[in-house]
């Protein structure tokens, strides 16, 4: 299988000249994780999720005045790109997004970009279906905060590499916060969960049992368009899965 038979197109890209505000509304939109920044059909950067969610914190001015928002992409955008062949191998393009950690890349052709490949694409391929273990093996101790703790702390916590924290209230898990959840993020200094956990988080949480195999939390992942799994026991919360634990584990 190669990187041409599973590469997502087309793709949804911005112009240099384009702000921040308008590649938010295009992942939101179009339920991305990365925006390309192209110029006549030649790739000059990219902005992620995270590079917009990082600046999710209350005592950053740009935050509390949402000037990112207004600023030019050709600002923010990471423009030391690491592309894809649409002739590479998946595996070989599996170990370039782990060995430099990102999580999608485009796909470029004689300078010219034709799709884009990301580790949810991976998640499709035959390398992934071929993992059938049980989740126990790989699953880890998920990262907890109470509705109380402040969206900073969830930051600096998704910052030190945290994919997913969990929200819970009483022992029982009541939301989680992705790096989507800091890009989108709206404060509402009228809401009394402005600048917390609570008033980050999503209520839905997609769970397995600890009995489960990878191949049903991938299928849950797909199905659920989701990146997160949160493993139960007897006695609750045993664990959290995601998909770039399963990625990794597919590197080994």
């Amino acid at each position: 299988m190669l990187v041409s038979d599973l590469m997502s197109t087309p793709v949804h890209a911005a112009k240099p000249g384009d702000t921040v505000s308008y590649a938010r509304n295009l992942m939101l939109r179009h339920k991305i994780s990365r925006v390309l920044v192209a110029e006549d059909g030649r790739a000059k950067g990219i902005i992620t999720k995270k590079d917009i969610g990082f600046r999710l914190r209350r005592n950053d001015p740009d935050w509390r005045h949402r000037s990112i928002d207004n600023a030019l992409l050709s600002q923010v955008m990471t423009t030391s790109l690491v592309s894809l062949s649409p002739d590479s191998s998946i595996r070989d393009a599996l170990l370039l997004l782990v060995s430099h950690n990102i999580s999608g890349a485009p796909v470029i052709d004689q300078g010219m970009v034709l799709g884009i490949l990301t580790r949810t694409d991976i998640l499709r391929s035959d390398l992934v279906e071929k993992l059938d273990i049980p989740v126990s093996g790989i699953m880890r101790e998920p990262v907890q905060v109470t509705p109380d703790h402040s969206s900073v702390h969830v930051v600096d916590l998704i910052k030190k590499g945290a994919e997913a924290v969990i929200v819970v209230d009483d022992g029982g898990a009541i939301g989680i916060i992705t790096e989507s959840d800091l890009a989108f993020y709206e404060d509402l200094p009228e809401s009394a969960e402005s600048g917390t956990a609570a008033g980050m988080m999503r209520q839905m949480i997609p769970s397995l049992p600890e009995t489960a195999k990878t191949r049903e939390a991938v299928t849950v992942m797909l199905q659920a368009a989701c990146q997160s799994v949160i493993i139960t026991g007897m006695n609750g919360i045993k664990g959290i899965i995601t998909r770039d634990d399963i990625i990794r584990e597919v590197a080994q």
